[in-house]
């Protein structure tokens, strides 16, 4: 595999495959991080609220080391920033771009309680987990080192999740640990549709094979399925959990990145 690092000159076909795959990362980090602030709303008590604004911190910031490294490459990105403060529940998609599931519109439908906050950071993060964290084996050295950052910060998500989970069932009792396991199939839909489409197939993402050859993606969704599933399983049975059967991936989040869609904004630098 090919690497690039910081200052060499990029083939134009692999610098807009990197720049999309970043802006997407940036941009729905930080709106991932305008999202979780929206659910202190649900927060029961004062350290859930404590560790929750840190999370927030941490999502926002992913968005700043990623859009550092665009700036690197000429991408206006304060346009950016400045497009997601002024207009956070309906950012212009021609201007950013920023997954289905981080737009209020679908993220508001999810949560209706304290519970549903903690259950998506232990149901959803790992997926997360998965899929970032090919990113820090990937063939622009730059994104590879900020990814390795990223994903260790992840992980602290993914311990807040089981914490605020067993910190739930701790003062409500085996009621909620049951009502917790009901809800448990809505997150992980959102969890197996993290990772795009399967690589084969007629419903593959036609990026896919390009993002895999550049060496911008370097796992399969089949592989990045396993680890998410081994990693949900492993953390839900340390709460008192179990794994639900026959979940369907939900892929109209569209969080795998890919430039075939119409609602792409083509990033170019300025």
């Amino acid at each position: 595999m090919k690497t690039y690092d910081k200052g060499d000159i990029l083939p134009e076909d692999y610098k807009q495959a990197l720049l999309n795959l970043m802006s997407f990362q940036a941009d729905s980090e930080y709106a991932g991080g305008q999202r979780v602030a929206e659910n202190l709303r649900f927060a029961p008590r004062p350290e859930e609220a404590y560790r929750l604004s840190k999370k927030v911190m941490e999502e926002m910031g992913h968005g700043y080391y990623v859009w550092n490294l665009m700036r690197d490459l000429g991408v206006d990105v304060d346009a950016r920033l400045q497009e997601l403060c002024r207009h956070p529940d309906d950012p212009d998609r021609s201007k950013v771009n920023v997954i289905n599931g981080f737009r209020k519109e679908n993220w508001s439908t999810w949560f209706e309680c304290w519970e549903d906050v903690a259950l998506f950071s232990t149901v959803v993060t790992p997926a997360a987990v998965a899929f970032l964290g090919q990113y820090r084996d990937c063939s622009y050295l730059p994104w590879a080192r900020v990814n390795v950052r990223i994903h260790k910060e992840e992980h602290g998500h993914l311990a807040f999740g089981v914490w605020a989970s067993k910190r739930c069932i701790e003062f409500g009792g085996e009621k909620t640990r049951e009502f917790m396991q009901a809800r448990i199939p809505k997150f992980m839909r959102i969890g197996l549709g993290f990772y795009g489409r399967p690589s084969a197939g007629g419903n593959k993402s036609a990026m896919f094979d390009k993002y895999y050859e550049y060496g911008l993606k370097t796992k399969r969704p089949e592989e990045l399925q396993s680890e998410y599933l081994e990693l949900l399983e492993s953390r839900l049975t340390e709460i008192g959990f179990e794994l639900p059967a026959d979940v369907q991936p939900d892929y109209e989040m569209r969080v795998g990145y890919t430039l075939d869609e119409e609602s792409v904004n083509e990033v170019r630098p300025q």
